[in-house]
């Protein structure tokens, strides 16, 4: 609720600001309560992790790493399978992660009714999103995606197929549209970043040009 000072009143003023600050400080006392109460009952969760207790989550499905923004309302979802998040990874306001699918070619069954009783394991193959990733507002990844190491998603897109490490992708559907470095700038990105035995090579970047 928000209280307007009302001009003829200097000292009215000072009391509606102060309402309205009680007011903030209690919607997000709210906020925070929701937040703890939500936190554990995720699959697992890193260091750091942030996340919006307004947002949409299937909670014991979701494997999140260390240092990880889910941004503002995302909604993350798999009900059979499930969504991985790696490390240092943002995301931007309304994203959505589905890691399945609705069936709608079951003969005799409206739409509505057909549950997670009568899926396949196609139609429900999960999410991974590796480290180092920002996904931008607004954008959808669909199931049995792999967002590979270091990429960036445009805001707005539809992500249905799986990602190289290090490219950047716009568009529904999305499409790779350049490299965020070049395949020297990568390899050097890998040095300073990753212990030996886990650095992603030159074969791993052959697609980066340089």
């Amino acid at each position: 609720m928000r209280i307007e000072p009302g001009h003829p009143s200097r000292a009215g003023a000072v009391v509606a600001r102060a309402l309205e600050a009680v007011g903030h400080a209690a919607g997000h006392a709210g906020w925070v309560v929701s937040g703890y109460a939500q936190a554990d009952r995720f699959g697992a969760r890193g260091r750091n992790f942030v996340f919006d207790p307004a947002g949409t989550y299937t909670h014991r499905t979701i494997f999140v790493g260390n240092n990880v923004n889910l941004g503002v309302r995302p909604t993350l979802m798999a009900t059979r399978a499930e969504i991985h998040i790696g490390n240092n990874v943002v995301f931007g306001p309304g994203v959505t992660v589905r890691g399945g699918n609705h069936r709608f070619d079951v003969v005799g069954e409206f739409i509505v009714n057909v549950d997670d009783s009568m899926k396949r394991d196609s139609d429900d193959r999960g999410v991974r999103i590796e480290d180092d990733v920002w996904v931008g507002g607004g954008a959808t990844i669909l199931h049995g995606v792999v967002i590979s190491r270091g990429c960036v998603v445009g805001a707005g897109a539809v992500v249905s197929r799986s990602v190289p490490p290090y490219s950047v992708v716009a568009g529904n559907p999305a499409r790779p549209v350049r490299g965020r470095f070049t395949l020297t700038q990568a390899l050097a990105h890998e040095r300073a970043l990753y212990p030996l035995a886990q650095r992603l090579g030159a074969h791993d970047l052959a697609h980066l040009a340089d």
